[in-house]
Protein backbone atom coordinates (compact mmCIF):
# COMPACT_ATOMS: atom_id res chain seq x y z
CA UNK A 1 0.00 0.00 0.00
CA UNK A 2 2.86 2.67 0.81
CA UNK A 3 4.59 1.63 -2.77
CA UNK A 4 1.20 2.70 -4.33
CA UNK A 5 0.75 5.88 -2.60
CA UNK A 6 4.68 6.69 -3.76
CA UNK A 7 3.27 6.08 -7.16
CA UNK A 8 0.27 8.15 -6.92
CA UNK A 9 2.39 10.93 -5.00
CA UNK A 10 4.88 11.00 -7.80
CA UNK A 11 2.32 11.05 -10.50
CA UNK A 12 0.72 13.77 -8.83
CA UNK A 13 3.68 15.58 -8.53
CA UNK A 14 4.54 15.22 -12.46
CA UNK A 15 0.69 16.32 -13.22
CA UNK A 16 1.42 20.05 -11.43
CA UNK A 17 4.93 20.04 -13.11
CA UNK A 18 3.62 19.95 -16.47
CA UNK A 19 0.38 21.95 -15.29
CA UNK A 20 2.78 24.55 -13.82
CA UNK A 21 4.65 24.37 -17.12
CA UNK A 22 1.63 25.11 -19.66
CA UNK A 23 0.98 28.04 -17.64
CA UNK A 24 4.15 29.22 -17.70
CA UNK A 25 3.78 28.97 -20.97
CA UNK A 26 0.76 31.07 -21.48
CA UNK A 27 1.69 33.63 -19.11
CA UNK A 28 5.10 33.89 -21.47
CA UNK A 29 2.81 34.05 -24.31
CA UNK A 30 0.80 36.85 -22.98
CA UNK A 31 3.50 39.02 -22.16
CA UNK A 32 4.75 38.59 -25.86
CA UNK A 33 1.21 39.74 -27.32
CA UNK A 34 1.00 42.67 -24.55
CA UNK A 35 4.67 43.48 -25.66
CA UNK A 36 3.88 43.64 -29.67
CA UNK A 37 0.13 44.48 -29.47
CA UNK A 38 1.23 48.23 -31.05
CA UNK A 39 3.07 46.85 -33.84
CA UNK A 40 0.19 44.34 -34.60
CA UNK A 41 -2.88 47.47 -34.50
CA UNK A 42 -0.53 49.05 -37.47
CA UNK A 43 0.04 46.27 -39.67
CA UNK A 44 -3.56 44.91 -39.47
CA UNK A 45 -7.28 47.02 -40.54
CA UNK A 46 -8.92 48.00 -37.39
CA UNK A 47 -12.16 45.68 -38.56
CA UNK A 48 -9.68 42.75 -38.29
CA UNK A 49 -9.29 40.67 -34.75
CA UNK A 50 -5.69 40.14 -34.33
CA UNK A 51 -5.58 36.18 -34.84
CA UNK A 52 -2.88 36.29 -31.95
CA UNK A 53 -5.33 37.16 -29.60
CA UNK A 54 -7.25 34.31 -30.24
CA UNK A 55 -4.66 32.32 -30.09
CA UNK A 56 -3.67 33.58 -26.69
CA UNK A 57 -7.27 33.76 -25.61
CA UNK A 58 -7.32 29.78 -26.75
CA UNK A 59 -4.26 29.15 -24.68
CA UNK A 60 -4.79 30.35 -21.54
CA UNK A 61 -8.51 28.56 -21.62
CA UNK A 62 -6.40 25.38 -21.69
CA UNK A 63 -4.36 26.41 -18.66
CA UNK A 64 -7.22 26.98 -16.94
CA UNK A 65 -8.84 23.43 -17.96
CA UNK A 66 -5.51 21.65 -17.08
CA UNK A 67 -5.60 23.01 -13.50
CA UNK A 68 -9.29 21.85 -13.21
CA UNK A 69 -7.99 18.49 -14.43
CA UNK A 70 -5.11 19.03 -12.19
CA UNK A 71 -7.44 20.00 -9.01
CA UNK A 72 -9.89 17.00 -10.06
CA UNK A 73 -7.47 14.65 -9.83
CA UNK A 74 -5.84 16.11 -6.73
CA UNK A 75 -9.41 15.87 -5.33
CA UNK A 76 -9.75 12.13 -6.56
CA UNK A 77 -5.84 11.12 -5.06
CA UNK A 78 -7.18 12.83 -1.90
CA UNK A 79 -10.55 11.12 -2.03
CA UNK A 80 -9.10 7.68 -2.72
CA UNK A 81 -6.38 8.41 -0.03
CA UNK A 82 -9.12 8.95 2.56
CA UNK A 83 -11.07 6.42 1.56
CA UNK A 84 -8.45 4.02 1.90
CA UNK A 85 -7.68 5.63 5.04
CA UNK A 86 -11.07 4.90 6.40
CA UNK A 87 -10.82 1.24 4.99
CA UNK A 88 -7.13 0.74 6.86
CA UNK A 89 -9.74 2.35 10.15
CA UNK A 90 -12.41 -0.15 9.52
CA UNK A 91 -10.00 -2.83 9.20
CA UNK A 92 -8.37 -1.96 12.79
CA UNK A 93 -11.45 -1.60 14.28
CA UNK A 94 -12.93 -4.56 12.76
CA UNK A 95 -9.95 -6.48 14.23
CA UNK A 96 -9.89 -4.83 17.22
CA UNK A 97 -13.56 -5.75 17.56
CA UNK A 98 -12.84 -9.67 16.60
CA UNK A 99 -10.21 -9.51 19.27
CA UNK A 100 -12.05 -8.27 22.26
CA UNK A 101 -15.09 -10.45 20.78
CA UNK A 102 -12.23 -13.39 20.98
CA UNK A 103 -11.45 -12.36 24.51
CA UNK A 104 -15.33 -12.49 25.32
CA UNK A 105 -15.79 -15.60 24.06
CA UNK A 106 -12.60 -16.73 26.15
CA UNK A 107 -13.86 -15.52 29.22
CA UNK A 108 -17.39 -17.18 28.64
CA UNK A 109 -15.33 -20.36 27.53
CA UNK A 110 -13.30 -19.80 31.00
CA UNK A 111 -16.43 -18.84 33.03
CA UNK A 112 -18.22 -22.31 31.86
CA UNK A 113 -15.72 -24.02 32.48
CA UNK A 114 -15.79 -23.18 36.16
CA UNK A 115 -18.74 -23.66 36.35
CA UNK A 116 -19.13 -26.82 34.98
CA UNK A 117 -16.07 -28.08 37.79
CA UNK A 118 -18.18 -26.16 40.20
CA UNK A 119 -21.34 -27.47 39.29
CA UNK A 120 -18.82 -30.99 39.14
CA UNK A 121 -18.18 -30.19 42.74
CA UNK A 122 -20.96 -29.52 43.89
CA UNK A 123 -22.64 -33.02 42.46
CA UNK A 124 -19.21 -34.63 43.97
CA UNK A 125 -20.15 -33.29 47.29
CA UNK A 126 -23.84 -34.01 46.99
CA UNK A 127 -22.93 -37.62 46.10
CA UNK A 128 -20.69 -37.93 49.18
CA UNK A 129 -23.17 -36.02 51.24
CA UNK A 130 -26.25 -38.50 50.00
CA UNK A 131 -23.65 -41.53 50.69
CA UNK A 132 -23.10 -39.98 54.18
CA UNK A 133 -26.54 -39.91 54.80
CA UNK A 134 -27.29 -43.26 53.23
CA UNK A 135 -24.90 -44.57 55.56
CA UNK A 136 -25.97 -42.67 58.55
CA UNK A 137 -29.66 -43.84 57.58
CA UNK A 138 -28.76 -47.51 57.91
CA UNK A 139 -27.10 -47.30 60.99
CA UNK A 140 -30.13 -45.66 62.04
CA UNK A 141 -31.98 -48.06 61.03
CA UNK A 142 -29.76 -50.69 62.55
CA UNK A 143 -30.09 -48.69 65.67
CA UNK A 144 -33.45 -48.78 65.84
CA UNK A 145 -33.50 -52.07 64.95
CA UNK A 146 -31.61 -53.73 67.81
CA UNK A 147 -33.25 -50.87 70.40
CA UNK A 148 -36.60 -52.36 69.30
CA UNK A 149 -35.20 -55.66 69.90
CA UNK A 150 -33.87 -55.34 72.91
CA UNK A 151 -37.28 -53.18 73.91
CA UNK A 152 -39.09 -56.23 72.81
CA UNK A 153 -36.81 -58.60 74.95
CA UNK A 154 -37.22 -56.45 77.81
CA UNK A 155 -41.15 -56.19 78.03
CA UNK A 156 -40.88 -59.68 77.90
CA UNK A 157 -38.88 -60.35 80.51
CA UNK A 158 -41.20 -57.17 82.22
CA UNK A 159 -44.06 -59.64 81.69
CA UNK A 160 -42.63 -62.37 83.03
CA UNK A 161 -41.93 -60.43 86.32
CA UNK A 162 -45.44 -59.47 86.54
CA UNK A 163 -46.71 -62.96 86.33
CA UNK A 164 -44.93 -63.71 89.03
CA UNK A 165 -45.32 -60.96 91.23
CA UNK A 166 -48.98 -61.77 90.37
CA UNK A 167 -48.72 -64.83 91.18
CA UNK A 168 -46.49 -63.89 94.68
CA UNK A 169 -49.33 -61.25 95.32
CA UNK A 170 -51.98 -63.63 95.36
CA UNK A 171 -50.43 -65.70 97.55
CA UNK A 172 -49.29 -63.41 99.94
CA UNK A 173 -53.40 -61.78 99.74
CA UNK A 174 -54.61 -64.63 100.28
CA UNK A 175 -52.47 -65.79 103.52
CA UNK A 176 -52.90 -61.92 104.67
CA UNK A 177 -56.66 -62.29 104.84
CA UNK A 178 -56.82 -65.95 107.00
CA UNK A 179 -54.43 -63.60 108.97
CA UNK A 180 -56.95 -61.05 108.93
CA UNK A 181 -59.84 -62.81 109.59
CA UNK A 182 -58.31 -64.59 112.60
CA UNK A 183 -56.35 -61.39 114.26
CA UNK A 184 -60.08 -59.67 113.66
CA UNK A 185 -60.96 -62.52 115.76
CA UNK A 186 -59.01 -61.94 118.26
CA UNK A 187 -59.31 -58.31 118.19
CA UNK A 188 -63.14 -58.42 118.48
CA UNK A 189 -62.57 -59.96 122.06
CA UNK A 190 -59.73 -58.14 122.97
CA UNK A 191 -61.78 -54.87 121.76
CA UNK A 192 -64.67 -55.74 124.00
CA UNK A 193 -62.26 -56.31 127.30
CA UNK A 194 -60.64 -52.97 125.95
CA UNK A 195 -63.87 -51.23 125.96
CA UNK A 196 -64.99 -51.66 129.08
CA UNK A 197 -61.74 -50.96 130.08
CA UNK A 198 -61.74 -47.68 128.09
CA UNK A 199 -64.82 -46.66 129.68
CA UNK A 200 -63.49 -46.49 133.08
CA UNK A 201 -60.68 -44.87 131.68
CA UNK A 202 -62.75 -42.89 129.67
CA UNK A 203 -64.12 -41.44 132.39
CA UNK A 204 -61.16 -40.55 134.73
CA UNK A 205 -60.13 -39.15 131.39
CA UNK A 206 -62.79 -36.91 131.09
CA UNK A 207 -62.39 -35.88 134.74
CA UNK A 208 -58.56 -35.11 134.18
CA UNK A 209 -59.59 -33.57 130.37
CA UNK A 210 -61.70 -31.26 132.08
CA UNK A 211 -58.87 -30.37 135.06
CA UNK A 212 -56.56 -29.98 132.18
CA UNK A 213 -58.24 -27.74 129.67
CA UNK A 214 -59.39 -24.75 132.72
CA UNK A 215 -55.45 -24.99 133.54
CA UNK A 216 -54.47 -24.48 129.97
CA UNK A 217 -57.59 -21.85 129.73
CA UNK A 218 -56.16 -20.03 132.29
CA UNK A 219 -52.43 -20.50 131.16
CA UNK A 220 -53.77 -19.47 127.57
CA UNK A 221 -55.38 -16.42 129.50
CA UNK A 222 -51.78 -15.59 131.35
CA UNK A 223 -49.66 -16.00 128.28
CA UNK A 224 -52.02 -14.01 126.06
CA UNK A 225 -51.71 -11.05 128.72
CA UNK A 226 -48.23 -11.42 128.59
CA UNK A 227 -47.69 -11.06 124.77
CA UNK A 228 -49.88 -8.59 124.94
CA UNK A 229 -47.79 -6.37 127.35
CA UNK A 230 -44.79 -7.96 125.40
CA UNK A 231 -46.58 -6.35 122.02
CA UNK A 232 -47.02 -3.15 123.45
CA UNK A 233 -43.50 -2.75 125.05
CA UNK A 234 -41.72 -3.97 121.65
CA UNK A 235 -44.37 -1.58 119.62
CA UNK A 236 -43.11 1.44 122.00
CA UNK A 237 -39.10 0.42 121.65
CA UNK A 238 -39.79 -0.21 117.70
CA UNK A 239 -41.49 3.45 117.80
CA UNK A 240 -38.73 5.03 119.79
CA UNK A 241 -36.03 3.36 117.50
CA UNK A 242 -37.48 4.54 114.67
CA UNK A 243 -37.85 7.82 115.79
CA UNK A 244 -34.18 7.87 116.67
CA UNK A 245 -32.79 6.01 113.27
CA UNK A 246 -35.37 8.55 111.62
CA UNK A 247 -33.64 11.82 113.60
CA UNK A 248 -30.13 9.87 113.33
CA UNK A 249 -31.10 9.45 108.93
CA UNK A 250 -32.29 13.78 109.13
CA UNK A 251 -29.13 14.55 111.13
CA UNK A 252 -26.45 12.46 108.71
CA UNK A 253 -28.38 14.35 105.96
CA UNK A 254 -28.16 17.44 106.94
CA UNK A 255 -24.83 16.83 107.40
CA UNK A 256 -24.01 15.48 104.03
CA UNK A 257 -25.53 18.23 102.25
CA UNK A 258 -23.65 20.47 104.19
CA UNK A 259 -20.58 18.55 103.27
CA UNK A 260 -20.94 18.28 99.51
CA UNK A 261 -22.80 21.81 99.38
CA UNK A 262 -19.13 23.06 101.19
CA UNK A 263 -17.01 20.27 98.48
CA UNK A 264 -19.03 21.96 94.80
CA UNK A 265 -18.63 25.60 95.96
CA UNK A 266 -14.53 24.74 96.94
CA UNK A 267 -14.42 22.89 93.83
CA UNK A 268 -15.63 24.96 91.60
CA UNK A 269 -14.50 28.26 93.36
CA UNK A 270 -11.02 26.66 92.58
CA UNK A 271 -11.47 26.54 89.29
CA UNK A 272 -12.54 29.87 88.90
CA UNK A 273 -10.14 32.92 87.96
CA UNK A 274 -11.14 35.96 87.73
CA UNK A 275 -10.02 38.15 85.15
CA UNK A 276 -7.47 41.01 85.88
CA UNK A 277 -8.08 44.75 86.37
CA UNK A 278 -11.98 44.49 87.31
CA UNK A 279 -13.91 46.97 89.36
CA UNK A 280 -14.29 45.83 92.83
CA UNK A 281 -17.15 44.92 94.33
CA UNK A 282 -18.86 42.72 91.67
CA UNK A 283 -21.03 39.60 92.54
CA UNK A 284 -22.87 37.62 90.92
CA UNK A 285 -25.52 34.40 91.30
CA UNK A 286 -25.74 31.86 89.17
CA UNK A 287 -28.34 28.72 89.10
CA UNK A 288 -26.69 25.58 88.31
CA UNK A 289 -28.69 22.23 86.98
CA UNK A 290 -27.07 18.93 87.75
CA UNK A 291 -27.35 15.10 87.33
CA UNK A 292 -27.43 12.59 89.99
CA UNK A 293 -24.08 11.85 89.00
CA UNK A 294 -22.55 15.25 89.21
CA UNK A 295 -22.47 16.81 85.72
CA UNK A 296 -23.66 19.73 85.29
CA UNK A 297 -26.89 19.93 82.88
CA UNK A 298 -27.17 23.52 82.30
CA UNK A 299 -25.56 26.67 84.09
CA UNK A 300 -27.45 30.37 83.70
CA UNK A 301 -26.94 34.04 85.66
CA UNK A 302 -29.94 34.26 87.89
CA UNK A 303 -28.01 37.92 89.32
CA UNK A 304 -25.61 39.40 86.72
CA UNK A 305 -22.30 41.86 88.05
CA UNK A 306 -22.69 43.92 85.09
CA UNK A 307 -19.46 42.71 84.04
CA UNK A 308 -19.78 40.03 80.97
CA UNK A 309 -15.96 39.05 82.35
CA UNK A 310 -16.96 38.63 85.40
CA UNK A 311 -20.39 36.68 84.39
CA UNK A 312 -18.00 34.50 82.40
CA UNK A 313 -15.54 33.20 84.39
CA UNK A 314 -18.36 32.15 86.98
CA UNK A 315 -20.01 30.21 84.32
CA UNK A 316 -17.03 28.65 83.08
CA UNK A 317 -15.41 27.53 86.66
CA UNK A 318 -18.69 25.94 86.98
CA UNK A 319 -18.28 23.91 83.59
CA UNK A 320 -13.98 23.15 84.01
CA UNK A 321 -15.34 21.65 87.53
CA UNK A 322 -17.96 19.18 86.17
CA UNK A 323 -18.66 16.46 87.70
CA UNK A 324 -19.46 18.40 90.99
CA UNK A 325 -18.94 16.01 94.18
CA UNK A 326 -22.38 14.05 94.85
CA UNK A 327 -23.34 12.17 97.83
CA UNK A 328 -23.71 8.29 96.96
CA UNK A 329 -27.64 8.04 97.74
CA UNK A 330 -30.03 9.24 95.32
CA UNK A 331 -32.23 11.17 97.68
CA UNK A 332 -29.41 13.40 98.92
CA UNK A 333 -28.23 14.08 95.54
CA UNK A 334 -31.29 15.33 94.33
CA UNK A 335 -31.09 17.98 97.29
CA UNK A 336 -28.61 19.62 94.23
CA UNK A 337 -30.35 19.03 91.12
CA UNK A 338 -30.61 22.83 91.49
CA UNK A 339 -28.03 24.71 93.09
CA UNK A 340 -27.36 28.74 93.45
CA UNK A 341 -23.96 29.85 93.98
CA UNK A 342 -22.83 33.08 94.36
CA UNK A 343 -19.78 34.85 93.52
CA UNK A 344 -17.53 35.22 94.89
Amino acid sequence: MAKRLNVEVLLENMVGIVAAGLVLCGMVASAFWVLNKPQAEKAAPITQPPKKIQTVQAKSVNADDIEKLYQQKRDEIAAKKAAELAEKKRIEEEKQRIIAEKKRLAELERKKKAETLAEKKRLQAEKERVEQEKKRLAKEAKRKKAEALAEKKRLQAEKQRLEKEKKQLAEKEKKRQAEEKKRKAEAKKKAEAERKHKAEEAKKKAKAEAEKKRKAEEKRKADAEKARLAKELADEIAAREAEEKKAAEASAKKKAIAKFGSAISDKVKGRWEIPAQLPSGLSATLQIKTMLNGKVKSVRITRSSGNIAFDNSAIQAVKQASPLPMPKKADWAKEFNTINMKFP
